[in-house]
C-alpha cells in the first residue's frame, strides 16, 4: 500500500507558523488539517489570523503547502445548505475556498466537510452541487457504516459524483478498530482516521494493508494523539514521529 498524504489534524495558532512549515518540509505527502467551525475561526480570531498567516507562505511557495480544511458544525450545516451558492456559505469559508496563489491554484485543495457529527439539515443535492462546483478541489465525507449520511453518500455515489471518503470507525473518538475497512466505492479515494499516533501507526497501516487492494494509494490521518498528553495543545515532536514512523513503514512494504 502506498501513502498519498500523512495528514497531522488540528494544528492551531499555539504552533508558530514557521514550525508549521518544517513539519511539512519532512516529506511532501505531509498535509495539515485545519479544524474550522463558527466557534473557532470567525475573521479576527487568532486562529484566522495564523491561518491566514500560513496561506500567506503557502501563495509564495514553488507548490502550494498541503492543508486541508476541516469543516465542522454549524459551517458545515451551512454550507451543504448552500450547496453551490457560495453567497450562502459562512464568508471565512467563502474567503478561503476563492484563495489562489499567483497561477491561480488553489491554496486549499482538500476540503473535509464532518458530516452527520451534530450537523443539521444534510441533503444530497446540497453535498453533490458542492463537488460539481468546485472539481478542482478534493472534497472528502467521513464514514462510518454506523452515519445516519451514510445514504446520503451511497446518493452521491450512484449519481457518479466524484468525492473522497475518511473512514474513521469511531468517529471522531480516536479509538483504532481491532480491524479496518476496506476501500467502500471502487473509483472514490479513501484515508484512514482513529487512534493513530506515533506509536500505533505501522501496526495500524499493516492492518490497513491487508484490507486494501494490492498498491491501494491511500492517506492517513492523525489528531488526538499528536496533542501533548492530557492536553488538545499539539505536539510538533510528536506529528514528527508519526510522520517519520509512517514514511519507514512505506519504505519497508510499498511496491
Amino acid at each position: 500500500m502506498n501513502l498519498r498524504y500523512i495528514t497531522c489534524s488540528d494544528i492551531r495558532e499555539d504552533v508558530p507558523v514557521r514550525d508549521a512549515i518544517e513539519l511539512l518540509k519532512i516529506n511532501p505527502k505531509v498535509e495539515l488539517g485545519i479544524q474550522a467551525h463558527g466557534g473557532a475561526m470567525n475573521f479576527g480570531t487568532p486562529c484566522y489570523q495564523w491561518l491566514d498567516q500560513l496561506l500567506g507562505v503557502s501563495a509564495n511557495a514553488q507548490t502550494p503547502l498541503n492543508i486541508a480544511v476541516h469543516v465542522n458544525y454549524d459551517w458545515c450545516s451551512q454550507m451543504v445548505v448552500g450547496g453551490h451558492n457560495i453567497d450562502m456559505w459562512p464568508a471565512e469559508i467563502k474567503k478561503l475556498m476563492l484563495r489562489k496563489n499567483k497561477d491561480g491554484i488553489p491554496l486549499i485543495r482538500r476540503w473535509q466537510l464532518n458530516i452527520g457529527d451534530g450537523t443539521r439539515g444534510i441533503i444530497a443535492p446540497g453535498m453533490a452541487q458542492i463537488c460539481v462546483a468546485f472539481q478542482n478541489r478534493e472534497f472528502i465525507f467521513p464514514y462510518n457504516a454506523k452515519n445516519p449520511v451514510t445514504a446520503e453518500i451511497e446518493k452521491l455515489a450512484l449519481g457518479r459524483i466524484d468525492f473522497s471518503l475518511l473512514y474513521d470507525s469511531s468517529y471522531g473518538a480516536g479509538i483504532s478498530p481491532s480491524s479496518w475497512n476496506g476501500p467502500v466505492y471502487k473509483n472514490h479515494p479513501m484515508g484512514y482516521a482513529g487512534g493513530l499516533g506515533p506509536d500505533n501507526v505501522a501496526d495500524n497501516l499493516e492492518k490497513i494493508a491487508m484490507v486494501c487492494p494490492p498498491n491501494y494509494t491511500a492517506w492517513i490521518d492523525a489528531e488526538g494523539r499528536l496533542m501533548k498528553p492530557g492536553t488538545r495543545q499539539f505536539d510538533i515532536e510528536r506529528a514528527s514521529k508519526y510522520v517519520l514512523s509512517a514514511l519507514e513503514w512505506e519504505r519497508q512494504n510499498s511496491k
